[in-house]
């Protein structure tokens, strides 16, 4: 099975407020496999999806689990087309799996949120798309600023450790003079903080679309490429919480 056709589900604890990893979604020719991962054991609290009850079982099946369907915007909506450009998908073919990849299936009404995690290819070379987060809480010269912003423009990635929410947590800076405009997703900070700091890695991140009628969770889409060394891909392979608990 592919790798690279993956998502990984995340759990927030009610009572923390800190997100675990729980479960991966795969996609392969005859439908669809989940399982859970070893993060929904480390996750207090957590609860076994409904109708996958067993955190060591993989489930099977032709269709699309309800509970990824059930995230997926019907594309009966008179704004479907409207979602799927501001995702940076092609409207024609764009696949269930990568719209919830981009749009992290949100829903209101529980604590979940899907999203693709950097998997370096065979090559050791990493490609990730995201969307800058919390451009809402910054000022109106940044908002300002993310509205300049074209395809191409690069960015700068800057840890920020002091954060109160995230010691990994990264800032996301336009160039050229610098201000920062926003942050990463939570779910990349730690792998991008290993890449970071790799004195053999280099990351570039690129503005792949702004959609200036886009709500500003789906305002400013880019594009990170990079590579790492061994040891720092290794580290990124290896993190428990995205391993299954029984393999396939």
């Amino acid at each position: 099975m592919n790798m690279s056709n993956s998502v990984y589900v995340a759990w927030q604890c009610p009572e923390s407020r800190g997100w675990h990893v729980v479960g991966r979604l795969q996609e392969h020719q005859s439908g669809y496999a989940f399982n859970y991962t070893k993060g929904a054991n480390e996750a207090k609290n957590f609860n076994p999806f409904s109708g996958m009850l067993e955190l060591d079982k993989i489930y099977i099946s032709e269709e699309l689990f309800p509970l990824f369907k059930n995230r997926l915007l019907s594309s009966r909506r008179p704004e479907y087309p409207f979602f799927i450009k501001w995702l940076g998908l092609n409207n024609d073919n764009a696949s269930p799996m990568e719209v919830l990849a981009r749009s992290g299936g949100i829903r209101a009404t529980d604590q979940l949120q899907v999203f693709k995690k950097i998997d370096p290819n065979e090559n050791g070379k990493v490609e990730v798309y995201f969307f800058v987060h919390g451009i809402k809480h910054f000022s109106e010269s940044a908002e300002n600023r993310v509205n300049s912003l074209k395809r191409g423009d690069e960015l700068r990635l800057l840890p920020d450790p002091q954060n109160e929410h995230d010691n990994y947590a990264i800032a996301v800076s336009a160039m050229n003079p610098m201000e920062l405009i926003g942050y990463c997703p939570r779910f990349l900070n730690k792998d991008i903080s290993l890449m970071l700091n790799d004195p053999l890695g280099a990351i570039k991140v690129t503005v792949e679309q702004l959609s200036e009628d886009a709500p500003t969770n789906y305002k400013l889409l880019c594009k990170l490429t990079g590579e790492a060394s061994d040891s720092t891909l290794n580290e990124i392979k290896s993190n428990t919480a995205y391993m299954p608990i029984v393999e396939q």
